[in-house]
């Protein structure tokens, strides 16, 4: 199996503070909802940055040129798709913080970041510059840093997962292993949130983690998406229009 899911999709657990955060940020994250403001705040919010700011990226372990100039480019795939602009640093200070020094590849949700303690990173990319799918991952990850859940979470998806294949799959690879709760939060669990800020199911967005038919019932798979799809990028214009 190709495996892209070296991400981990970071929230903050705490659902208040997230929101108040989010809201805080972008008050077009409390969404339009009925009910009352906790009940909100738990079930039907987003986590967009303001939408036309300058997110400032600081680069926290200073890698080398090429490798950071290769984070950039990947992440800058992003830019013409959103009302965003991104300003990139070697910095301890950022509204999202990189480090690369690790075999982590993760990420905090959109403004989850602004919760992390300024010392640590929001995003980590583990991932080498030489390898293979270096560019997919990053974009993926910056993909999350924006606000984008994971595709193959969308409500619509209905994967025919083989759970318990799933869970020894994750828990016994080599890089990275994912608890039986982190393979329930990162692939099966759907994501819940405001109805106007997904499109419909989409096997080729580039936050869609590859599915191997040996983890599926019946056959069913999804390669891996190395390109921005079309519907992601009408995704990003919706979220951060021009």
């Amino acid at each position: 199996m190709n495996d892209l899911l070296h991400c981990r999709l970071m929230q903050w657990p705490d659902d208040q503070a997230a929101y108040e955060a989010a809201v805080t940020e972008n008050p077009a994250n409390a969404g339009i909802t009925t009910g009352t403001r906790r009940k909100r705040s738990v079930f039907n919010y987003s986590k967009l940055w303001a939408n036309g700011r300058t997110l400032k990226i600081a680069f926290m372990d200073s890698p080398e040129a090429e490798h950071k100039q290769k984070i950039i480019d990947a992440a800058s795939q992003w830019l013409p798709y959103i009302n965003l602009s991104f300003d990139f640093v070697d910095d301890l200070q950022g509204d999202i913080r990189i480090a690369t020094r690790n075999n982590d590849n993760s990420s905090m949700l959109g403004t989850d970041a602004l919760l992390i303690h300024p010392d640590w990173p929001t995003m980590n990319l583990g991932v080498k510059p030489e390898h293979e799918d270096f560019e997919v991952i990053v974009i993926h990850e910056f993909g999350h840093a924006l606000g984008a859940m994971h595709e193959h979470q969308h409500p619509q998806a209905n994967i025919p997962w083989d759970k318990p294949k799933v869970y020894e799959f994750y828990q016994n690879r080599e890089m990275n292993p994912l608890t039986r709760e982190e393979v329930d939060r990162n692939l099966f669990a759907p994501f819940n949130t405001v109805d106007a800020i997904y499109t419909s199911y989409d096997r080729k967005s580039i936050m869609h983690h590859p599915v191997a038919n040996t983890l599926t019932v019946g056959d069913w798979q999804v390669s891996i998406n190395r390109k921005i799809s079309k519907k992601d990028k009408r995704l990003m214009k919706l979220l951060y229009p021009k």
